[in-house]
């Protein structure tokens, strides 16, 4: 019989820590900090800065387009374009302050749920871009899962105007030899705008 008392002692303490472990589990998840997105407003720009000169009117080799008015159509209409663009035989369809490419920009109207009917302004460009920053990592960052070189690293290689920040030449885009892209802005610049991104203060 001791040996039955024994093994039921074990189980029972095996069973609480078991609990003790998945409710410390479900505390952590329940602490998880989440992004205030006013504070990611310095790293947009400089962002900004390196992909549009920030201007939301922006598309591929026109950095001072103000003819054609992206903010004044709707997504589905910018989409349409990107395709017809494509077609024509130029090289890239990136649209917007934040360069969006065609895949780039379907993939968030399928990810966020997006109204194609909605228009592509200046705060729905905001909004994708700010959901470029979670899909790169901005939530780990301000969990302390990455350090601000990791999330750097991640946001360039979103953003083929920034340096890559880690490996062999840093301060070189991370598509450094395609014909297209080299980084505009320094290693320091993006690292200073990236410690600026902090949690939210209602968290």
């Amino acid at each position: 019989m001791r040996w039955l008392r024994k093994r039921r002692a074990v189980f029972w303490a095996s069973l609480v820590l078991a609990v003790l472990l998945t409710a410390y589990t479900i505390s952590n998840m329940n602490q998880r900090l989440t992004v205030d997105s006013t504070s990611c407003k310095p790293l947009l720009a400089l962002i900004a800065k390196a992909e549009s000169k920030g201007n939301y009117n922006t598309y591929f080799g026109h950095a001072g387009n103000v003819d054609i008015k992206f903010t004044e159509m709707s997504v589905a209409e910018v989409m349409k374009w990107q395709q017809e663009f494509i077609m024509a035989g130029n090289a890239s369809s990136a649209v917007g302050r934040y360069q969006l490419i065609s895949t780039t920009l379907a993939g968030l109207v399928q990810r966020l749920h997006i109204d194609v009917n909605q228009p592509f302004d200046e705060a729905m460009q905001d909004k994708l871009a700010i959901a470029l920053l979670e899909r790169r990592g901005v939530t780990e960052y301000v969990n302390n899962q990455i350090d601000s070189h990791q999330f750097a690293a991640e946001l360039a290689k979103e953003w083929a105007g920034l340096p890559k920040v880690l490996g062999d030449k840093p301060e070189q885009s991370y598509y450094a030899g395609d014909g297209l892209n080299r980084s505009l802005v320094s290693v320091d610049e993006v690292l200073g705008a990236v410690s600026a991104v902090s949690a939210s203060p209602h968290n």
